[in-house]
């Protein structure tokens, strides 16, 4: 089998030749990684034993699939950037000072209600990119790789530009406010959705966002209001093309939150965080979910990339026992390597995790696996 055909297979609970092996790196084309000497050992070894996502990214958001609006950035002192756009209804701003990671956020676009009233007014005009570098990409890496077009869902599509305790407050005081935004994110994303799926872009379509609704910030019902109900509609509306699959991504503790993500109908599902940083036991979550989809898990990443090599070997070995049998697993660690440089002992351990994972996960599974 190649990438694609087993990646596939496994998001229809099915046993392919192995279990497919995820890390968040793509060997073939250029980006942060390739330019970056201490990764030329892993990303060798994502050649050699990786089951390669080309991950396309579409230009979307607010403010990408918006009419051309006015705006610019100036310094405001002590490092801080203030970034203006004008909307219909009057300008929304965005304070950036740089951090450790190279930037980081002082001010949100949205700290207040008038906010919001001025983001929504800003008109829709439906993205349309080039498609032809994500075919030729495709096309070029067939035999190594399965494609993929990310996407934020509804709640991911305004979160991230509202301070997460104004939000959590908003779940309280403001919910009809925060259906508009859903509503107006979700009429934007099937446009773009339909536009993609009109043209066969795919064949996985990678969701990020329900993380924003699990507690501490939101409910339960929060999560069905918020994410089950609309993230419902944009798995059917795919689904109603033929050959194409949606995995949804979510951090956070979501446990208890398997049956509603079961009810969205997605096919897969990541990182499914193990304890103490979340709460999912791959074999649990086998017995309750695992007929309805794909379970996508689920080694930490520090845990790979500061343990011992022995312990990267357990942990390996004891995801595929508990997340592979009869299928409908993928390998993958809950998160990708972000180091630069990438420190020697993280190197050799995401090495490692690649090679054993191809060993240990071939079908049928071994006695002890």
């Amino acid at each position: 089998m190649n990438t694609e055909e087993r990646v596939l297979l496994a998001l229809r609970r099915g046993e392919p030749d192995r279990v497919p092996v995820f890390i968040y790196l793509n060997p073939y084309t250029d980006n942060e990684f390739t330019g970056d000497s201490s990764y030329a050992g892993v990303l060798e070894a994502c050649r050699q034993y990786a089951d390669v996502i080309y991950d396309w990214g579409f230009p979307t958001g607010f403010f990408c699939s918006a009419a051309e609006l006015p705006s610019e950035s100036r310094d405001i002192g002590s490092g801080v950037t203030e970034h203006a756009i004008h909307t219909p209804e009057g300008p929304v701003t965005h304070l950036t000072a740089p951090n450790w990671q190279g930037g980081g956020e002082k001010k949100r676009w949205i700290c207040s209600e008038e906010d919001a009233r001025r983001v929504l007014s800003v008109p829709f005009v439906g993205p349309r990119p080039d498609l032809a570098p994500f075919f030729e990409t495709k096309s070029r890496l067939r035999s190594h790789s399965v494609a993929q077009a990310s996407f934020p869902d509804p709640i991911c599509a305004f979160a991230g530009m509202i301070a997460e305790e104004t939000l959590a407050l908003w779940t309280i005081e403001k919910r009809g406010l925060i259906r508009e935004l859903l509503d107006a994110a979700l009429e934007r994303l099937l446009n773009i959705l339909r536009f993609c799926l009109d043209r066969d872009v795919g064949p996985i379509y990678y969701f990020n966002g329900p993380e924003y609704a699990l507690p501490p910030l939101m409910s339960p019902a929060d999560f069905e209001e918020f994410v089950v109900e609309y993230d419902t509609r944009i798995v059917k509306l795919i689904h109603s093309y033929p050959g194409k699959y949606v995995i949804i991504h979510s951090h956070g503790r979501v446990n208890e939150f398997l049956g509603q993500f079961a009810a969205i109908g997605m096919d897969g599902l990541n990182v499914l965080e193990p304890p103490p940083m979340g709460d999912t036991i791959l074999s649990d979550a086998k017995r309750r979910v695992g007929d309805k989809f794909c379970l996508i898990g689920n080694i930490q990443y520090d845990d790979i990339a500061r343990g011992s090599k022995e312990k990267v070997a357990c942990l390996v070995k004891e995801a595929i026992r508990q997340g592979a049998p009869g299928g409908g697993f993928i390998l993958s660690p809950c998160a990708s390597p972000y180091e630069h440089p990438l420190p020697q002992k993280a190197g050799e351990n995401l090495i490692h995790y690649l090679a054993k994972g191809r060993e240990y996960g071939k079908y049928p599974l071994q006695t002890g696996v």
